[in-house]
Parts: C-alpha cells; structure tokens; sequence
C-alpha cells in the first residue's frame, strides 16, 4: 500500500524551514477501459500556483493521455470530458492552462481550461471548451513542453522535439523555432561505454522551461532552458542561442521556480518570478541554474524522470524556496526543499507520469500519479491517484 516513507538521517541533515512532511487521503480516478495506457498527465487548478486569472469557483482537471492517442479531462467532481478518441498516434506530454481571450472558444466561458496534446507524430493539438481548436504538426515526435513565462505573450507555450529543436508558438502561430541540439558522432570512447553512448547521442530535447534571470542591471529578462543529449542546457532569447551551460552528463528533467539562496549579487533576496531552473540528470542528480551558474542542490536514490515545484506560499501563505517533487526511476517520488528530501512517497506501483496540482477536491496542494494496470485477460484497469500533500513546518 502507498505510505509515506519518513527522510533518512543522511537525506536532511540540517533541516531548514519544513521540517518533513505528510499525506491526506488518496483519490482514485479510474479510466474508462480500452483506451490504452496512460502515456501523459497534467494538472491544473484555477488560482493554484500562478497568477493567471482566472475566477475561483471553477473545477480543477487532470489531463490524461494514452498509447492509442486518447485525451481526456478529469475534473474535481470526477467527470470525464473527451477531447480526443483512441486510434490516434500516442501522446507524449500534456499541458493544461487558464483559458484565455486568444482561443476564440474558451472565451465564450470559463468552464473547462485550454489543454495541449503533443503527440508521436509531431502533431500540437490545442484544445479549446473540450474541443480542437488548432493543430500544428511537426517534424519529429514532441518531447518536451512548457509553458512561457514571457509576459509579452502570455498565451505562449514552448515545445522541444526529438529532433532537437525547440519551438515557442501560439495555438495557431509559431512565434520562433531554434535548432539547439544536433546529433554528433559518437568516439570510440563513448561507444564502449554503453550506460551513456546512447544518451549522449540522443538529439532530443529531454525538458524545456522559461525563466527570467537578471541582466548587468538588475533587469530580469526573459530566456528559454532547453536541455538534450548532449551534456549542455541550452540557453536562449528569443530563439537565439545565447549561451551553453556544460552539465556532467544529459538532463532528462528540469522546472523553473526558486529553490536556493542566489549566488548573484544582482538578485535580491524577494523572488516574485521563475528567477531559477532545477534540472535532473540520470544519476540522480540535482544542480540548481542560478544566474547562468550550475549549483549542486541534491543526491537522489535512482534516475530522476520529472522534477516539479510547488510555490512554499501554497502551504503556509509565506513566501520562501519553492519545494520540489521528484519522480524517479522507481516507486518513490520525492519531496524536498532547500536542498534536503524531507519527505518520500512510496507508492506500491511505479509511476508512469507525475504532476503538481493546486487543489483537488481539498485546500491544499497534491500531487498526481498515473497507474497502468494489466488484469486478466490483457485488458488495462488504469487510474490517477491524487494524493493532498501537507508540510511540518517550524
């Protein structure tokens, strides 16, 4: 059964201001059957983690997708809406956000938000009131996707592909695409070490997310991270290459938020935007890019797959060093903050997607975890858990 698995004395060392942490009761969201298995989530909350306007009052969703291209929304009351039916290609990642103004049919009402379905045929379906609005295809299976946090368009999200590439577009506009990661050969070297030969040459873009980190002058300014299999992170402006930050071995997650101290002068002490990315690496490692520098923050146990945050204010109402969720190679999903795992949950199946929400038929922040199960006979017996998260705080 899924417990929470209390910080090992090595893991916290000296606590700062969340001491450990512990779990409310755990919905179950079961899926309908035959519609594959679960590929992809999302979750979103109105008012949870961002100031994106919308009223209080509306349900929060999950966003589920499947192998056979299935896409669905789960709301807080449990009712299932149907954006797309199986027999499509299969859904690699799901974004769901605020309605907005710029998708012509979620302007009409508030009641279900904007979801984007990116899939292995390179197909970028916005969803609009449980409807297509737009689709943009391109040329490689999406890996990535994130949303912008550029306020000059506030509507923009940003994808990278497996072809290394990583676009910044509008439901129905492509607004840049660069070309940051390019297969290289790989030396003799590499090919007799196989645990990294194959990542290394990967060209596909493992994460993506938009920060804001200050020029000379103090000034935050907008960039996009972009991580792949070649040991860099990807800095951009406005699809230029401005800069490669070298890691010791490929990424394969990364959020923006605030998670440590800054080491810059030019930053102050009071974060009010994503001013800071946490990336994950395949060993379990977590580094912190602050102001261009690469700051060690974390050793986990196994491969890291997703990495997540949660503003510290969505628990107490203070503001501080955001918390991380980490989803890794294993049963076990993390919990830390300022640099120490105060927490683990253990669940009794391995996770096949992991998200943040603000709120689901609770107060508090949860986080969501996808299940496949096979029963007899082949058939799928699949399900969301949404399990409320609550911190020991000093």
């Amino acid at each position: 059964m899924s417990q929470a698995k209390k910080p090992r004395l090595s893991d916290v060392g000296q606590l700062g201001a969340v001491r450990g942490c512990h779990w409310g009761e755990v919905t179950v969201l079961s899926l309908p059957a035959n519609i594959g298995a679960i590929s992809a989530i999302s979750a979103w909350a109105p008012d949870s983690f961002s100031d994106d306007g919308l009223a209080q009052g509306n349900l929060s969703h999950i966003a589920v997708g499947t192998d056979t291209g299935c896409t669905m929304l789960i709301d807080s009351n449990k009712n299932i809406t149907t954006l797309e039916g199986s027999g499509g290609p299969a859904i690699q990642c799901l974004l769901v956000k605020s309605a907005t103004a710029t998708t012509v049919l979620s302007a009409q009402s508030s009641s279900l938000p904007d979801t984007i379905a990116c899939d292995s045929d390179g197909r970028v379906s916005v969803y609009a009131m449980g409807q297509m609005f737009a689709r943009n295809i391109f040329s490689a299976p999406i890996s990535a996707i994130a949303l912008d946090t550029n306020p000059n368009s506030p509507s923009a999200f940003i994808v990278g592909d497996l072809s290394g590439a990583v676009t910044a577009c509008h439901a129905q506009e492509v607004l840049w695409r660069a070309q940051v990661a390019i297969q290289e050969p790989v030396s003799k070297s590499e090919r007799l070490r196989p645990q990294l030969s194959d990542s290394m040459a990967d060209p596909g873009i493992s994460g993506v997310c938009a920060v804001q980190f200050p020029d000379s002058h103090g000034i935050f300014t907008n960039y996009v991270l972009a991580a792949g299999g070649d040991c860099k992170v990807q800095v951009l402006s406005r699809g230029h290459p401005v800069l490669a930050v070298p890691t010791p071995i490929p990424c394969s997650a990364m959020s923006a938020g605030y998670f440590i101290d800054s080491v810059s002068s030019r930053c102050t002490a009071a974060r009010t935007c994503k001013s800071q990315a946490i990336i994950g690496d395949e060993a379990g490692r977590l580094f912190v890019l602050d102001d261009f520098e690469l700051v060690p923050y974390a050793q986990l146990d196994y491969p890291i797959t997703q990495v997540l945050s949660i503003p510290l204010r969505a628990f107490s109402g203070l503001h501080g060093m955001d918390v991380v969720v980490c989803a890794t190679r294993s049963n076990s999903v993390y919990i830390l903050h300022d640099r120490q795992v105060v927490g683990t949950y253990l669940a009794d199946f391995w996770p096949v997607s992991v998200d943040v929400v603000g709120a689901f038929s609770t107060t508090g922040p949860c986080i969501v975890v996808a299940r496949n199960t096979t029963v007899d006979g082949g058939s799928c017996a699949n399900a969301v858990h949404v399990i409320p998260l609550e911190l020991d705080l000093h």
